[in-house]
């Protein structure tokens, strides 16, 4: 038994008698993907590298939790050969899911995580208990004295944080550098006229090469953070770019519905938004929640949040930001949901709010007030 491993569990749909075959062959294609007969030659590499097979429990019929050990060298200190070790050939699996992950301290070590995490942004804005409230700047194609006037609304009602959206894209870094500029002095008027501290987050997406010269500028005009997709420009290019500053990351889950797990297939949600996201140093994770415009359930939103707050280590927990269709008449069962330590991005329903952002804002107050009342 290997000292302090990397433990997995996947869930594999198959028959009873298949069911400890294909748990070797994760094992071996994980590790070392080569026939038996030449990991035969190697005792090494049996005792040292293929992972082991410590438990396999039938749930139903055809269901198999199937708990494997890595040793936890095997997972280097960066998230691409951790990934690669536990979800990397088998990944390409029918009816296989990745649903659990516990690392070491050893290994954890190696993650710094959040710069801000929940506290640090709670500081950030002087704000004790209540739940938070952010919205994006949108649509792309909108005219820069439109986007001027939703940030500068947003901030002089007392919005908490309003990013651009993932979509808002600069066809140019001088482009990018005039936008963001402007969409930072909106916030900046808004929040001195009422004694606020709303923060900005610019949308940090743009050719690879271009990536660490714009999070740069930002850093140097005082923007508050970034939105970023780590599932476009990879988890430890993320967490590379999150390492190198103090600027809050801010994670959009776009282009990650190839990895999520559905039809038997995929990454557990609190892993792919939730654990995966901390180790990149992502401050909030905003993923797309229950009754809004894409099929996740309760679980799967419960899931995430739990892999944001939940233990990890001396990594500090990140916000659950639920988006994706949500509207300010459901803030109440939203914070009943997740509770307090959470980030609601509330997006076209307030843009469009009929009392304008600063009504839709002053909503959204009302229904946290009710709710915190409530118990």
């Amino acid at each position: 038994m290997m000292s302090s491993p990397i433990v997995v569990t996947y869930r594999l749909l198959c028959q009873e008698e298949d069911v400890e075959r294909l748990a070797r062959f994760i094992t071996v294609e994980q590790t070392v993907e080569v026939p038996e007969a030449l990991i035969a030659r190697y005792p090494l590499v049996e005792e040292k590298v293929i992972g082991d097979v410590s438990g396999i429990e039938s749930t139903c019929e055809g269901q198999h939790l199937i708990t494997v050990t890595y040793d936890a060298a095997l997972g280097g200190g960066d998230l691409s050969q951790l990934v690669n070790l536990i979800w990397g050939n088998i990944s390409l699996l029918p009816r296989l899911q990745l649903v659990d992950l516990h690392l070491p301290p050893s290994l954890l070590a190696r993650y710094r995580g959040p710069t801000s995490g929940i506290a640090g942004i709670r500081e950030k804005l002087a704000v004790d208990q209540r739940p938070l409230l952010a919205t994006a700047l949108k649509p792309r194609g909108a005219p820069i004295e439109d986007l001027e006037s939703m940030a500068e609304a947003f901030a002089r009602g007392g919005g908490d944080l309003i990013k651009d959206d993932h979509n808002l894209i600069d066809s140019s870094f001088d482009q990018f550098c005039q936008r963001v500029l402007r969409c930072r002095d909106a916030v900046i008027r808004g929040r001195e006229a009422v004694g606020g501290k709303t923060l900005y987050l610019a949308n940090l997406c743009a050719p690879s090469e271009e990536l660490a010269q714009r999070l740069g500028f930002l850093e140097s005009e005082g923007v508050d953070g970034v939105l970023i997709a780590p599932y476009l420009i990879g988890l430890d290019r993320t967490r590379e770019l999150a390492l190198s500053t103090d600027l809050i990351f801010m994670s959009h889950p776009t282009a990650s519905g190839g990895f999520v797990s559905r039809q038997g297939g995929g990454i557990d949600p609190g892993l792919l938004f939730g654990t995966l996201l901390r180790l990149a140093g992502i401050d909030v994770s905003v993923f797309c929640s229950y009754g809004g415009r894409f099929p996740f359930s309760v679980e799967d939103a419960l899931s995430i949040a739990a892999g944001l707050r939940d233990p990890l280590g001396e990594i500090a927990p990140s916000w659950p930001s639920p988006g994706g269709g949500m509207e300010l008449d459901r803030v109440g069962e939203l914070i009943g949901t997740f509770g307090s330590d959470t980030l609601l991005l509330i997006g076209g329903a307030l843009l469009c709010h009929k009392g304008g952002v600063e009504g839709g804002i002053a909503e959204f107050r009302s229904n946290v007030v009710d709710r915190l009342e409530q118990g």
